[in-house]
């Protein structure tokens, strides 16, 4: 008698309830809405991290300037403050919901780090739905992030 090759509704089944809990698991893991603001403080360090660096290498200033719709990156030249060039550095908006503490709402604030990657010591706040974050840069140029201000 020959048997017939292929699987069983058992085994097909079995191989459906692997495939939803592996599924499952990765769902749990996503961050959630509650982490959005986590996220855009931590990219933003990233980001002043990055320029930090390009300010050491590049051998010149560079300022990263915040406003309540977003940042910029500028390179420090002779004859006057450049936008930096590069997908690293395009002009970031702040995402909707999140908004940053300002000295004032038509103010912006500057964190400009020297060509050996120190600056004066700075932090912004950033908020999101009753959630607070600061982000806070050291003289050396160290970034750092401060979980939830409530």
């Amino acid at each position: 008698m020959r048997r017939a090759r292929g699987f069983t509704l058992v085994e097909l089944m079995v191989a459906l309830v692997v495939v939803g809990l592996a599924g499952a698991a990765v769902a749990l893991t996503l961050p959630g809405e509650d982490d959005a603001l986590a996220k855009e403080a931590g990219t933003f360090a990233g980001r002043l991290g990055h320029a930090r660096d390009e300010a050491i290498l590049g051998m010149r200033t560079v300022e990263v300037r915040v406003t309540a719709g977003g940042y910029t990156f500028a390179r420090r030249r002779f004859d006057g403050w450049q936008a930096l060039d590069g997908r690293a550095f395009a002009a970031v908006d702040w995402a909707p919901g999140t908004r940053p503490e300002l000295p004032r709402n038509d103010a912006g604030i500057a964190f400009r780090f020297d060509p050996t990657g120190a600056t004066g010591p700075a932090s912004l706040v950033l908020v999101r739905e009753g959630q607070r974050v600061r982000v806070s840069v050291a003289d050396g140029g160290e970034v750092d992030v401060d979980g939830d201000l409530r």
